[in-house]
């Protein structure tokens, strides 16, 4: 514990020396004609062991050749989109990383948990509940949750609301009959936790499926540039699960059941449902398991047919049948397949889809367990549109919350109470700005860069996409106006709306010190 004092002591003293010398350092940079760049007061040292946190989430998902050259965090308020999202997450501020968690059914000790809790832990939990143990790339903890001398539960169940910030429970709770009841009879975790950047549904949903840090499991983003290629690549897009470098709990169960057990997993956007389901039957010795991902472009369920098995029953399925003749809801507008998922029309639809699949497949037929895995997304797309204190949100929980217990009731048909449920997040979602110039757009950020750095070619960053907090630059084109990484970062500090930028020279160095995080066991009822 010393040796580890030590180092971060050194690495806050390393970190207030580089902020000495970094105008000397960009003025050299750019020559002495430009404009001197002001920086902040020297940071106190509440200040720098914020910093120094941040750095370890940055470094919990540190991927070599995934990772970005500058990885930023917005001042606490503030946050960084696009011109077509209201509302960004990604930072690790309260609001974007303290989520929901709790574990419900016969085999749990409800209670209010005390406990540190992360989404790693997740997946090693309900794991011990199936009587297995994750692979050597779990970084996750089994969670003091389960009773002993119980029998497996016929169906475990793993429910990620998208974008549901912890507070919407107490907030939303008169919208939220069913959550707030399972939340009374749960274990519920009250400092439950991200603790990786960047906050968001590939990152999180990853995470929570492998129970590895993303510096593991290697989702590091919803994209990342492939330099090489000179591309944009998507991650899972068409549900390829090749990217994610670590089994999932899918995986185990289906390998260590010789597929026998009936795996189901749903999800409303490729990035939150292909690492839930897994690799399916792209991985050795696998097989297909179910998997229904929504196309936004078709308004279909669909799947990459090559790892997984869509029903035939939820092919005809599409989502035009959702908004009435006047395609609008609550005054927008909201007659396509993309736009209504921006409203409350569209729980109903991915509640339909997984009570046909409850009902249909022979869920707890035989002494297998069954495994049950869905992104429930209402709560991140509409807070994305109209943030997390609209009317809009609230009416859309409520909706949610009804079609819960329609999939609950449909799961209770078929196996009564004899299932273990767990319930969280993959993150959360910023509130309104205090005023509206703390909204900033990520293409605008790009243009300070070339204005400052390379006014002509424009051709240093290329790529930023907000929600991954990661800027992606041509280190060649870098280097030949003898410029480094370090001089785009402190230029960056200087904006007023950002409170650390980090180059992956940092964030290497930073993954090599980090440990996983190791709960306190603390429980009170």
């Amino acid at each position: 514990m010393r040796k580890v004092g030590s180092r971060i002591a050194i690495t806050l003293t390393l970190i207030a020396m580089t902020w000495t010398v970094s105008s000397q350092q960009v003025q050299r940079s750019i020559g002495s004609d430009a404009p001197r760049i002001q920086h902040a007061a020297p940071a106190d040292s509440n200040t720098l062991a914020t910093r120094q946190r941040f750095l370890e989430m940055f470094a919990r998902a540190y991927f070599p050749g995934r990772t970005g050259q500058l990885l930023i965090v917005p001042r606490e308020g503030d946050f960084i989109t696009r011109p077509d999202v209201a509302y960004m997450h990604g930072s690790p501020w309260i609001y974007d990383v303290a989520i929901p968690l709790m574990f419900a059914g016969p085999a749990v000790r409800t209670g209010t948990y005390s406990t540190p809790a992360v989404q790693q832990d997740v997946a090693p939990t309900l794991a011990a509940a199936l009587g297995v143990q994750m692979p050597p790339t779990t970084t996750g903890h089994v969670l003091p949750v389960l009773r002993t001398g119980l029998a497996r539960p016929r169906v475990v169940m793993l429910l990620v609301l998208d974008g549901m910030r912890r507070d919407y429970f107490d907030r939303y709770a008169a919208s939220m009959p069913t959550l707030t009841a399972l939340r009374q009879h749960s274990a519920w975790f009250t400092q439950a936790q991200v603790n990786f950047l960047p906050t968001n549904t590939a990152v999180g949903h990853s995470t929570l499926s492998t129970g590895a840090d993303p510096r593991v499991h290697g989702i590091t983003g919803v994209s990342v540039y492939e330099r090489t290629q000179r591309r944009r690549h998507d991650s899972f897009a068409g549900g390829m699960p090749q990217d994610l470098m670590a089994l999932t709990l899918a995986d185990v169960w289906q390998l260590e059941t010789a597929g026998r057990a009936i795996i189901l997993a749903q999800g409303s956007i490729d990035r939150a449902a292909t690492p839930l389901a897994g690799h399916g039957a792209c991985q050795l010795n696998g097989a297909p398991v179910v998997l229904a991902s929504y196309d936004q472009d078709s308004g279909n369920w669909t799947t990459n047919p090559n790892c997984f098995r869509l029903p035939a029953y939820l092919k005809d399925r599409n989502a035009k049948t959702l908004w009435p003749a006047s395609g609008e809801w609550m005054g927008h507008k909201i007659d396509s397949t993309q736009a209504v998922r921006y409203s409350a029309l569209f729980p109903a639809f991915e509640a339909d889809a997984m009570a046909a699949m409850m009902e249909r497949e022979p869920l707890g037929e035989d002494n297998v367990p069954d495994l049950i895995l869905m992104n429930y997304k209402g709560a991140d797309f509409v807070g994305h549109k109209y943030g997390p204190d609209s009317n809009e949100l609230r009416v859309t929980l409520g909706e949610m919350d009804r079609q819960l217990k329609r999939i609950l009731s449909a799961l209770e048909a078929k196996v009564g109470n004899d299932y273990l449920l767990a319930v969280t997040a993959d993150h959360g979602m910023p509130p309104e700005p205090s005023s509206p110039d703390r909204r900033h757009l990520a293409p605008s950020i790009v243009d300070l860069l070339h204005e400052k750095f390379d006014p002509e070619a424009k051709q240093l960053v290329t790529s930023f996409e907000p929600e991954n907090g990661q800027i992606f630059v041509d280190e060649d084109r870098l280097s030949s106006l003898g410029l480094t990484l370090r001089d785009l970062a402190h230029f960056l500090e200087s904006q007023p709306y950002l409170f650390a930028v980090f180059t992956n020279d940092d964030v290497r160095r930073a993954a090599n010190a980090v440990q996983p995080a190791t709960p306190t066991r603390r429980h009170s009822k």
